[in-house]
């Protein structure tokens, strides 16, 4: 019965451009008190910030005033296993949840919101490559233009960015994919020193709540509200950015080191180290996986963000990713079995039955696959 009620909910508001939850005061208050905890074990003096200016913005629909980032609470079941099951692809098949779609051609990239999985397909038909797969299965796809290279969501909101480079500047566009409307178009210089022309070094956008942010390899970030426009330079070139925390790799030319990074100061969290393969950020950015590299392949692990004892994670690869609801997922490797983990370690395990030679990997949701 509640099963049936959810699809015929789904199915009236899909397109109704439904308000958000506004909660900014929980939100603000579980931030305070977590970036308190974090930056205490700060060891190293403040890093220095420089105000870069004030962007060009246009913003549509913000009638039900700013919306932070928080957890909402939800009694819809298809939501509760999107937030513990996670999303990802193999092939064809999409899963978000326990609900699934097949699509044609198969997806790319997959980028979660908190409504559900918005899907990329090279060579869709009707000139639509982005889709929005609800955790009940609902396939409805968006507008978003096509010569959008990737967008990023936020698994806080139902909301996806991507950049658009120009020369020597750039546009950030937020998309509303319940709505399926744009709700803002910012003008940035793009950071970096970067060939006239080119936009080579340019990271995909980062949506974290009421803020984007896009950097180059060169230790540099613009952390813009798209909402006013405000943009601020910052001191770090993020990878990925979650609820006021980021992971930043920079290289300098003889290897790379990873740290966490307090993303509305720049202030360094904690520096993850050396020989890593790659780092992904929970969505509450309290925990991270961190796969090392060592003489006998590489190793896995999850940490708190803030420091502590880190936990093994037997069998994943870079190619994981986490859940809205705080688990890790991803293919075992080399089988055809998924796995499923939280913080603590606790790890439980389920067929894949659509792995063959065709399609041997599972695509994770937000793990950028291009070419």
């Amino acid at each position: 019965m509640a099963e049936r009620l959810a699809d015929l909910l789904h199915r009236t508001v899909d397109d109704l451009p439904i308000p958000h939850p506004d909660t900014p005061a929980i939100a603000a208050a579980g931030r305070a008190r977590r970036t308190r905890r974090r930056v205490g074990t700060i060891t190293a003096a403040a890093v220095v910030v420089a105000v870069a200016g004030v962007g060009t913005a246009v913003v549509a629909g913000l009638d039900d005033g700013p919306t932070r980032n928080s957890h909402v609470a939800t009694q819809d079941p298809a939501d509760e296993a999107y937030a513990a099951l996670g999303a990802w692809a193999v092939g064809e098949h999409v899963v978000v949840g326990d609900g699934s779609a097949d699509l044609s051609p198969a997806p790319h990239h997959l980028a979660q919101t908190s409504v559900g999985l918005v899907t990329q397909q090279f060579g869709s038909t009707g000139g639509k490559p982005f889709s929005l797969v609800r955790p009940d299965g609902t396939v409805t796809p968006l507008a978003i233009p096509a010569d959008a290279w990737s967008v990023a969501g936020d698994p806080r909101g139902a909301r996806v960015a991507w950049l658009e480079p120009l020369v020597k500047e750039g546009r950030i566009h937020v998309w509303d994919v319940a709505s399926d409307k744009e709700l803002a178009t910012v003008r940035v210089d793009l950071p970096g020193e970067l060939p006239e022309g080119s936009t080579s070094g340019v990271r995909e956008v980062q949506l974290d709540g009421d803020f984007a942010y896009v950097g180059t390899g060169r230790r540099t970030a613009q952390r813009v509200d798209w909402r006013t426009g405000d943009v601020k330079e910052l001191p770090f070139s993020p990878v990925a950015v979650h609820d006021g925390v980021a992971t930043s790799m920079n290289d300098d030319g003889s290897s790379t080191g990873w740290t966490v990074v307090d993303a509305a100061t720049g202030d360094v969290i904690r520096d993850l180290g050396r020989r890593i393969s790659t780092t992904t950020l929970s969505p509450d950015g309290d925990h991270v996986v961190v796969v090392r590299s060592d003489g006998d392949g590489s190793v896995a692990t999850i940490e708190p963000t803030a420091g502590g004892t880190p936990v093994e994670l037997p069998g994943f690869t870079g190619m994981s990713s986490w859940s809205v609801g705080g688990r890790v997922v991803g293919q075992v490797d080399g089988t055809s079995t998924l796995r499923r983990c939280d913080v603590d370690g606790r790890c439980e395990d389920a067929p894949i039955p659509w792995i063959d030679e065709e399609n041997p990997l599972v695509l994770p949701a937000d793990y950028l696959m291009l070419g």
